[in-house]
């Protein structure tokens, strides 16, 4: 019964996580598709352009004469020709990127067999614009029927195949190329960027269901020591009230910010151990110190509650005051946060394996929220009582909209 219960709660909170992850982003994942239009004109224009240049400044010399008896066109002739076979080739494109490239074997072939009349049926029709623009252009209606005839396919004149070949083959297929290794790579980054925002959502996601697992149990434990002060302190009970309205007002604040910075981040737990202070009077004794530069770090939320919470609730078992000290440093660009407590000293430093209910919950969080980039180390102080340090990379910002202050 408790292995079911077991199985019932994780896969309850496995639902509940993939359910925030994929209703908080569903907006941001959608990112629309490079229209394959836009391509084709942007990518296959810019390579006939190129391919144009080139063709106008090896055919100058010969601008508008005539060689082995063929007439060769002026040179804004063949910026026409090459701009009307451009406009078909953009379509034969569009055909060539919705074939795709198919898994099977044979319908792979198909599709080289289709785009390679594609490309014949481009080149063939580069001599038909090549009369059209002798003709119009530069006002050689007689060379039309020539050129007409010599493309024809019962002409024994090869040389204008060739040469058809070689002037429009080349750019017709580094075109396509150019546009499939275009539409390939933006294909890639947005599944790459897709993967990086679900995993960061994921994280942020589980970060957010342990913090939330902590604010019942530190609820109950203070509405218990408020119970037992009503008739004991009721003034004192009072001041208790007030004090965890604030602390909870922060934490139910920051649940919804994976992410803060450590400034905010002290803000409550200044607020969490007035509570305490509160609750045990003159036996407890707090204090907080934070370097300037370590206060804009963003660290995952209601991170260093639980360490407090460790650090007095171990630390009052002893008889005499106990003191908490909290501390933030940058050294070496990493980001130490120490909680270390007056009493008692561990005989040496505390495996993961023994950690309780909170100590696990923060060791799970650093996992989500930086892997193997964190170190959580519990055990003896040099100066006395026991130590908690962790070690962090310093992350400047949030990656959203940060929470309220």
């Amino acid at each position: 019964m408790l292995a079911s219960r077991a199985a019932w709660a994780a896969q309850a909170d496995r639902a509940s996580l993939e359910a925030h992850v994929h209703g908080g982003l569903e907006v941001e994942l959608t990112e629309p598709e490079p229209v394959p239009w836009s391509v084709i004109w942007r990518v296959g224009g810019l390579c006939w352009l190129v391919v144009t240049g080139t063709a106008i400044l090896w055919m100058l010399p010969a601008n508008g004469s005539t060689m082995d008896g063929r007439y060769v066109v002026t040179t804004h002739a063949l910026a026409a020709q090459h701009l009307l076979v451009f406009l078909v080739a953009v379509l034969a494109y569009r055909v060539a990127i919705a074939l795709g490239w198919p898994a099977s074997l044979w319908e792979r072939a198909s599709v080289i067999a289709v785009n390679t009349l594609l490309a014949l049926a481009v080149v063939s029709f580069s001599q038909v614009a090549l009369a059209l623009v002798a003709g119009f252009a530069d006002h050689h209606p007689l060379e039309m029927p020539a050129t007409f005839d010599s493309w024809a396919p019962s002409s024994t004149h090869w040389e204008s195949w060739a040469l058809s070949l070689r002037f429009f083959l080349p750019p017709y297929t580094l075109g396509l190329c150019a546009i499939a290794l275009v539409l390939v790579a933006h294909r890639q980054h947005r599944e790459a960027l897709r993967a990086a925002r679900l995993a960061s959502a994921y994280s942020a996601a589980r970060m957010a269901m342990l913090s939330a697992q902590l604010q019942p149990h530190f609820l109950f434990n203070s509405l218990h020591a408020i119970g037992v002060l009503i008739d004991d302190s009721p003034r004192q009970a009072a001041v208790m009230v007030a004090r965890l309205g604030d602390f909870l007002r922060y934490a139910l604040d920051c649940s919804q910010w994976p992410w803060i910075e450590l400034a905010t981040e002290l803000a409550g737990l200044e607020a969490y151990l007035a509570v305490q202070q509160t609750r045990f009077s003159d036996r407890l004794s707090t204090a907080i110190d934070a370097s300037p530069e370590s206060l804009r770090i963003h660290v995952p939320s209601l991170l260093l509650q639980p360490l407090a919470e460790n650090a007095i609730e171990h630390g009052r078992k002893d008889c005499g005051p106990l003191q908490v000290r909290v501390t933030a440093r940058v050294s070496g660009e990493r980001l130490h946060i120490t909680v270390r407590n007056s009493s008692p000293r561990l005989a040496d430093v505390l495996s993961p394996a023994r950690y309780g209910h909170g100590l696990s919950n923060v060791e799970l969080r650093l996992r989500a929220a930086y892997g193997d980039d964190a170190l959580l180390t519990i055990g003896p102080d040099s100066a006395g009582g026991t130590s908690a340090i962790l070690d962090l990379p310093p992350r400047l910002t949030a990656g959203m909209r940060a929470p309220p202050r």
